[in-house]
């Protein structure tokens, strides 16, 4: 464990002498208690929601000093204590217990004893930097010391907090303050798991020796801040470094697979949402950057484009889309074509799949199956436009209308197989996370780590220690989708039928396995 500082009631004197004295006392408060003069103006360096609950903290006491009331300061020793705890949470001491009170931690006060008042106006000060410096370890262990939008602009926090001038009031009533950050820091299990293997790592280790790996614990520690109170009894987790989805019910594991995420420029975002509804065969509405930046080039470049990928051209007008025929559109005319939308017709070459799963968002991400079945093979599977990509989306249909008698193995298949979408609504909507954690507890002790696949940790450590940020590799999207296919000539013997052929049924395999696929026409 990272070594705390000795203090004792002499020690804690004379912290009062090396206070920075506070400027002028405002008019109105010539005259004011102590306690009033010392609540007067902030301390510095502390936050305005700390200071609030500072001031609140002392309301509900009637004024009235806490930490140094006693003549042995016992209260006071105490919560040096829990400023020492700090490093339990991968946070550090000196950001509480700072360099002015460290400075006193060796010399007796010396009094004169001519100047009560001001000693009763020193002891004041005291008890409020104290009280300060402890709402403010609370609101880091429970909140976090960063903010998640200094890491990423999309990324933002979750959790709602707690009571804090609440529980401190309560800890110290029961005396159980040495237990207070209990009671405020994250309720998860992986929370507390992680500051174990933080806190056996310092025991083990020593804080030189520790290094990087305590870094990286305690940056995972400050993301569990940000998360919500509750994930809800049954949820869907997708951890991007890991490449993973997890589906969860009661802290059990119901359902896991690999999955696909936003590759360097197009990173899927971190956010929580909640699961609406299922999509069977799907159209996928080809997104605006990805129909002028990827379709135009390549429908102007291969005549059979549109026709080989199954891509419809549609344009708007005032009564809404209409389809038109992609061999009547000029593509060398920019103008003409700029206004132009396009969509992929279900099917087995449909960049969806067979099924997607949507829960509202404002960037436009959503889970959805993949032709390209193969890039799960790999280690590293950061390759979509920002969606995420299941390797066995049909085992989360079924897990997701598992109570719905209905929807029988048959009938999901043939659902995934037809010529028209499908949506259905699900009636209780299931939590859906998607985290990026690059350490997480295992169940039987131990941590895994995966790379930091996007840089997150290597900016998050750059705020956290107060230097610049190295810059995201992104610009921030507000839309994501699957990857337009690549063009590709077609052999001059193939003929365009005058209608579209509906594609061969995928047949379900007898566990929660994806249809089978048919080739892509070449």
């Amino acid at each position: 464990m990272a070594p705390r500082l000795f203090a004792t009631g002499a020690v804690l004197c004379a912290l009062m002498a090396c206070t920075t004295p506070p400027g002028p006392a405002p008019q109105e408060q010539v005259g004011a208690s102590p306690m009033r003069q010392a609540l007067g103006s902030a301390p510095p360096g502390v936050a305005s929601n700390v200071w609030q609950d500072v001031r609140t903290f002392y309301e509900r006491r009637a004024d009235e000093p806490l930490w140094t009331r006693e003549p042995d300061l016992a209260q006071a020793v105490a919560a040096v204590d829990v400023l020492q705890q700090a490093p339990e949470h991968g946070l550090a001491t000196a950001d509480y217990l700072n360099d002015d009170l460290a400075r006193a931690l060796t010399p007796e006060i010396q009094s004169d004893g001519e100047s009560p008042a001001n000693d009763a106006q020193e002891l004041a000060r005291l008890d409020v930097r104290l009280t300060s410096a402890l709402l403010a370890l609370g609101h880091d262990v429970a909140l976090g010391r960063t903010k998640p939008e200094t890491i990423d602009p999309r990324w933002k926090s979750r959790r709602t907090p707690p009571d804090f001038v609440g529980t401190l009031s309560e800890a110290v009533r029961v005396g159980a303050l040495g237990t207070w950050l209990n009671a405020v820091r994250p309720v998860h299990p992986e929370y507390a798991a992680l500051q174990k293997a933080l806190t056996t790592l310092w025991a083990q280790e020593g804080s030189r020796r520790a290094g990087d790996r305590a870094r990286r614990l305690a940056i995972n520690l400050e993301r569990w801040r940000w998360m919500p109170n509750d994930l809800g009894e049954r949820h869907i987790l997708v951890n991007v470094p890991a490449f993973h989805l997890v589906v969860r019910e009661q802290g059990r594991t119901a359902l896991e697979m690999r999955v696909v995420v936003g590759k360097d420029g197009s990173e899927t975002p971190i956010f929580s949402s909640r699961m609406a509804s299922i999509v069977f065969s799907p159209y996928w509405n080809v997104p605006d950057n990805i129909g002028e930046g990827e379709v135009i080039p390549a429908a102007a470049s291969d005549p059979d484009y549109l026709f080989r990928n199954e891509i419809e051209v549609l344009r708007p007008g005032k009564s809404g889309n209409a389809v038109i025929d992609g061999d009547a559109v000029n593509w060398s005319d920019a103008k003409a074509v700029k206004p132009l939308l396009f969509r992929q017709k279900p099917g087995p070459v449909n960049a969806l799949g067979h099924v997607k799963f949507l829960f509202p968002n404002p960037y436009d991400v959503y889970l959805h199956d993949t032709p390209s079945e193969g890039l799960f093979a790999r280690e590293g599977r950061a390759f979509s436009h920002g969606c995420v990509r299941l390797e066995h989306p049909v085992a989360l249909a079924k897990y997701l209308l598992r109570n719905r008698p209905e929807w029988t193995d048959e009938k999901i298949a043939a659902a995934m197989d037809q010529a028209t979408e499908q949506p259905v609504p699900l009636p209780e909507r299931v939590p859906v996370h998607i985290v990026y954690f690059t350490a997480w507890p295992r169940a039987g002790g131990g941590v895994d780590t995966w790379p930091d696949v996007y840089g997150h940790d290597a900016r998050q450590a750059a705020v956290t220690q107060g230097r610049q940020a190295p810059a995201a590799s992104s610009t921030v999207k507000t839309s994501a989708a699957p990857t337009a296919p690549a063009p590709a000539k077609k052999p001059a013997t193939a003929k365009k039928p005058a209608t579209a052929k509906k594609p061969a049924t995928p047949k379900p395999a007898a566990t929660a396995k994806k249809p089978a696929r048919k080739p892509a026409k070449k």
